[in-house]
């Protein structure tokens, strides 16, 4: 009878043993996976948010060319020179649009506004001039790398007709000449009657008499030569220091 009590007893230790330990295992591991889960929930996020995008310093000198299209597939080439903290760029669509834009960049960041309310905002990556650019209410997205000499904007005037190009670095050149249309009155009116952007494009921008400007050919000595009008002209080189 002993010998059955002790055997009894020592299944019940047995027995009580075991479900200690399946307990303690069953914490174990449910602390593990949700240990596990929390940490791969938070690699998750981590990976998931981008680090955000930073300008860098752009060089002392340099110059920049983009083609880029319109959603809808309009054609624009811009033009961009800067010089320490000075900026001049210039987009075109070779026919009938253009714009010239002056002013400073700040710690790598461009946002300009042209005469005629057009307006380039971009940034220096480190490599190109990324942005957008907006003519005459249409949206351009460019990345612009850096060009080396003589590729740049050129530009030349006679009697108050202004031709200016974006020449690339293989001798292609766009370029539109400005013959008039507008004046300073032009100007003061849309002042006075205080014209949002669009009746601006409308009433002053748009009146512009624009067309396709003369090719342009850069010489051995990289001067550059064109006409206007018939008449020959010398064109400049446009840097980030030039204003109309």
């Amino acid at each position: 009878m002993k010998k059955y009590i002790r055997i009894l007893l020592l299944g019940v230790i047995a027995l009580l043993a075991f479900g200690t330990l399946s307990a303690c295992s069953s914490g174990t591991k449910e602390a593990t996976e949700a240990t596990g889960s929390k940490d791969s929930s938070a690699a998750s996020e981590t990976s998931a948010t981008p680090a955000p995008a930073t300008a860098a310093p752009f060089p002392q000198s340099a110059k920049y060319i983009a083609d880029t299209t319109s959603p809808d597939g309009k054609p624009m080439v811009i033009g961009i020179a800067v010089d320490g903290t000075e900026i001049a760029a210039y987009a075109c669509n070779g026919t009938d649009d253009e714009a010239w834009f002056f002013g400073d960049q700040k710690d790598g960041k461009i946002d300009i506004t042209s005469r005629f309310k057009d307006t380039l905002k971009a940034e220096f990556d480190g490599k190109d001039v990324v942005g957008d650019l907006t003519m005459n209410g249409v949206a351009f997205k460019f990345s612009a790398p850096a060009v080396p000499a003589p590729a740049g904007m050129y530009t030349a005037d006679l009697n108050g007709v202004r031709a200016s190009w974006v020449v690339r670095p293989d001798g292609s050149a766009t370029g539109v000449q400005f013959n008039g249309g507008i004046s300073g009155r032009d100007f003061e009116q849309a002042e006075l009657q205080q014209l949002n952007e669009l009746q601006f494009r409308n009433s002053v921008r748009n009146k512009r008499q624009l067309q396709q400007a003369q090719q342009i050919e850069l010489l051995a000595n990289r001067s550059a030569r064109s006409t206007i009008n018939g008449q020959s002209v010398t064109p400049v080189l446009v840097n980030g220091n030039f204003r109309l």
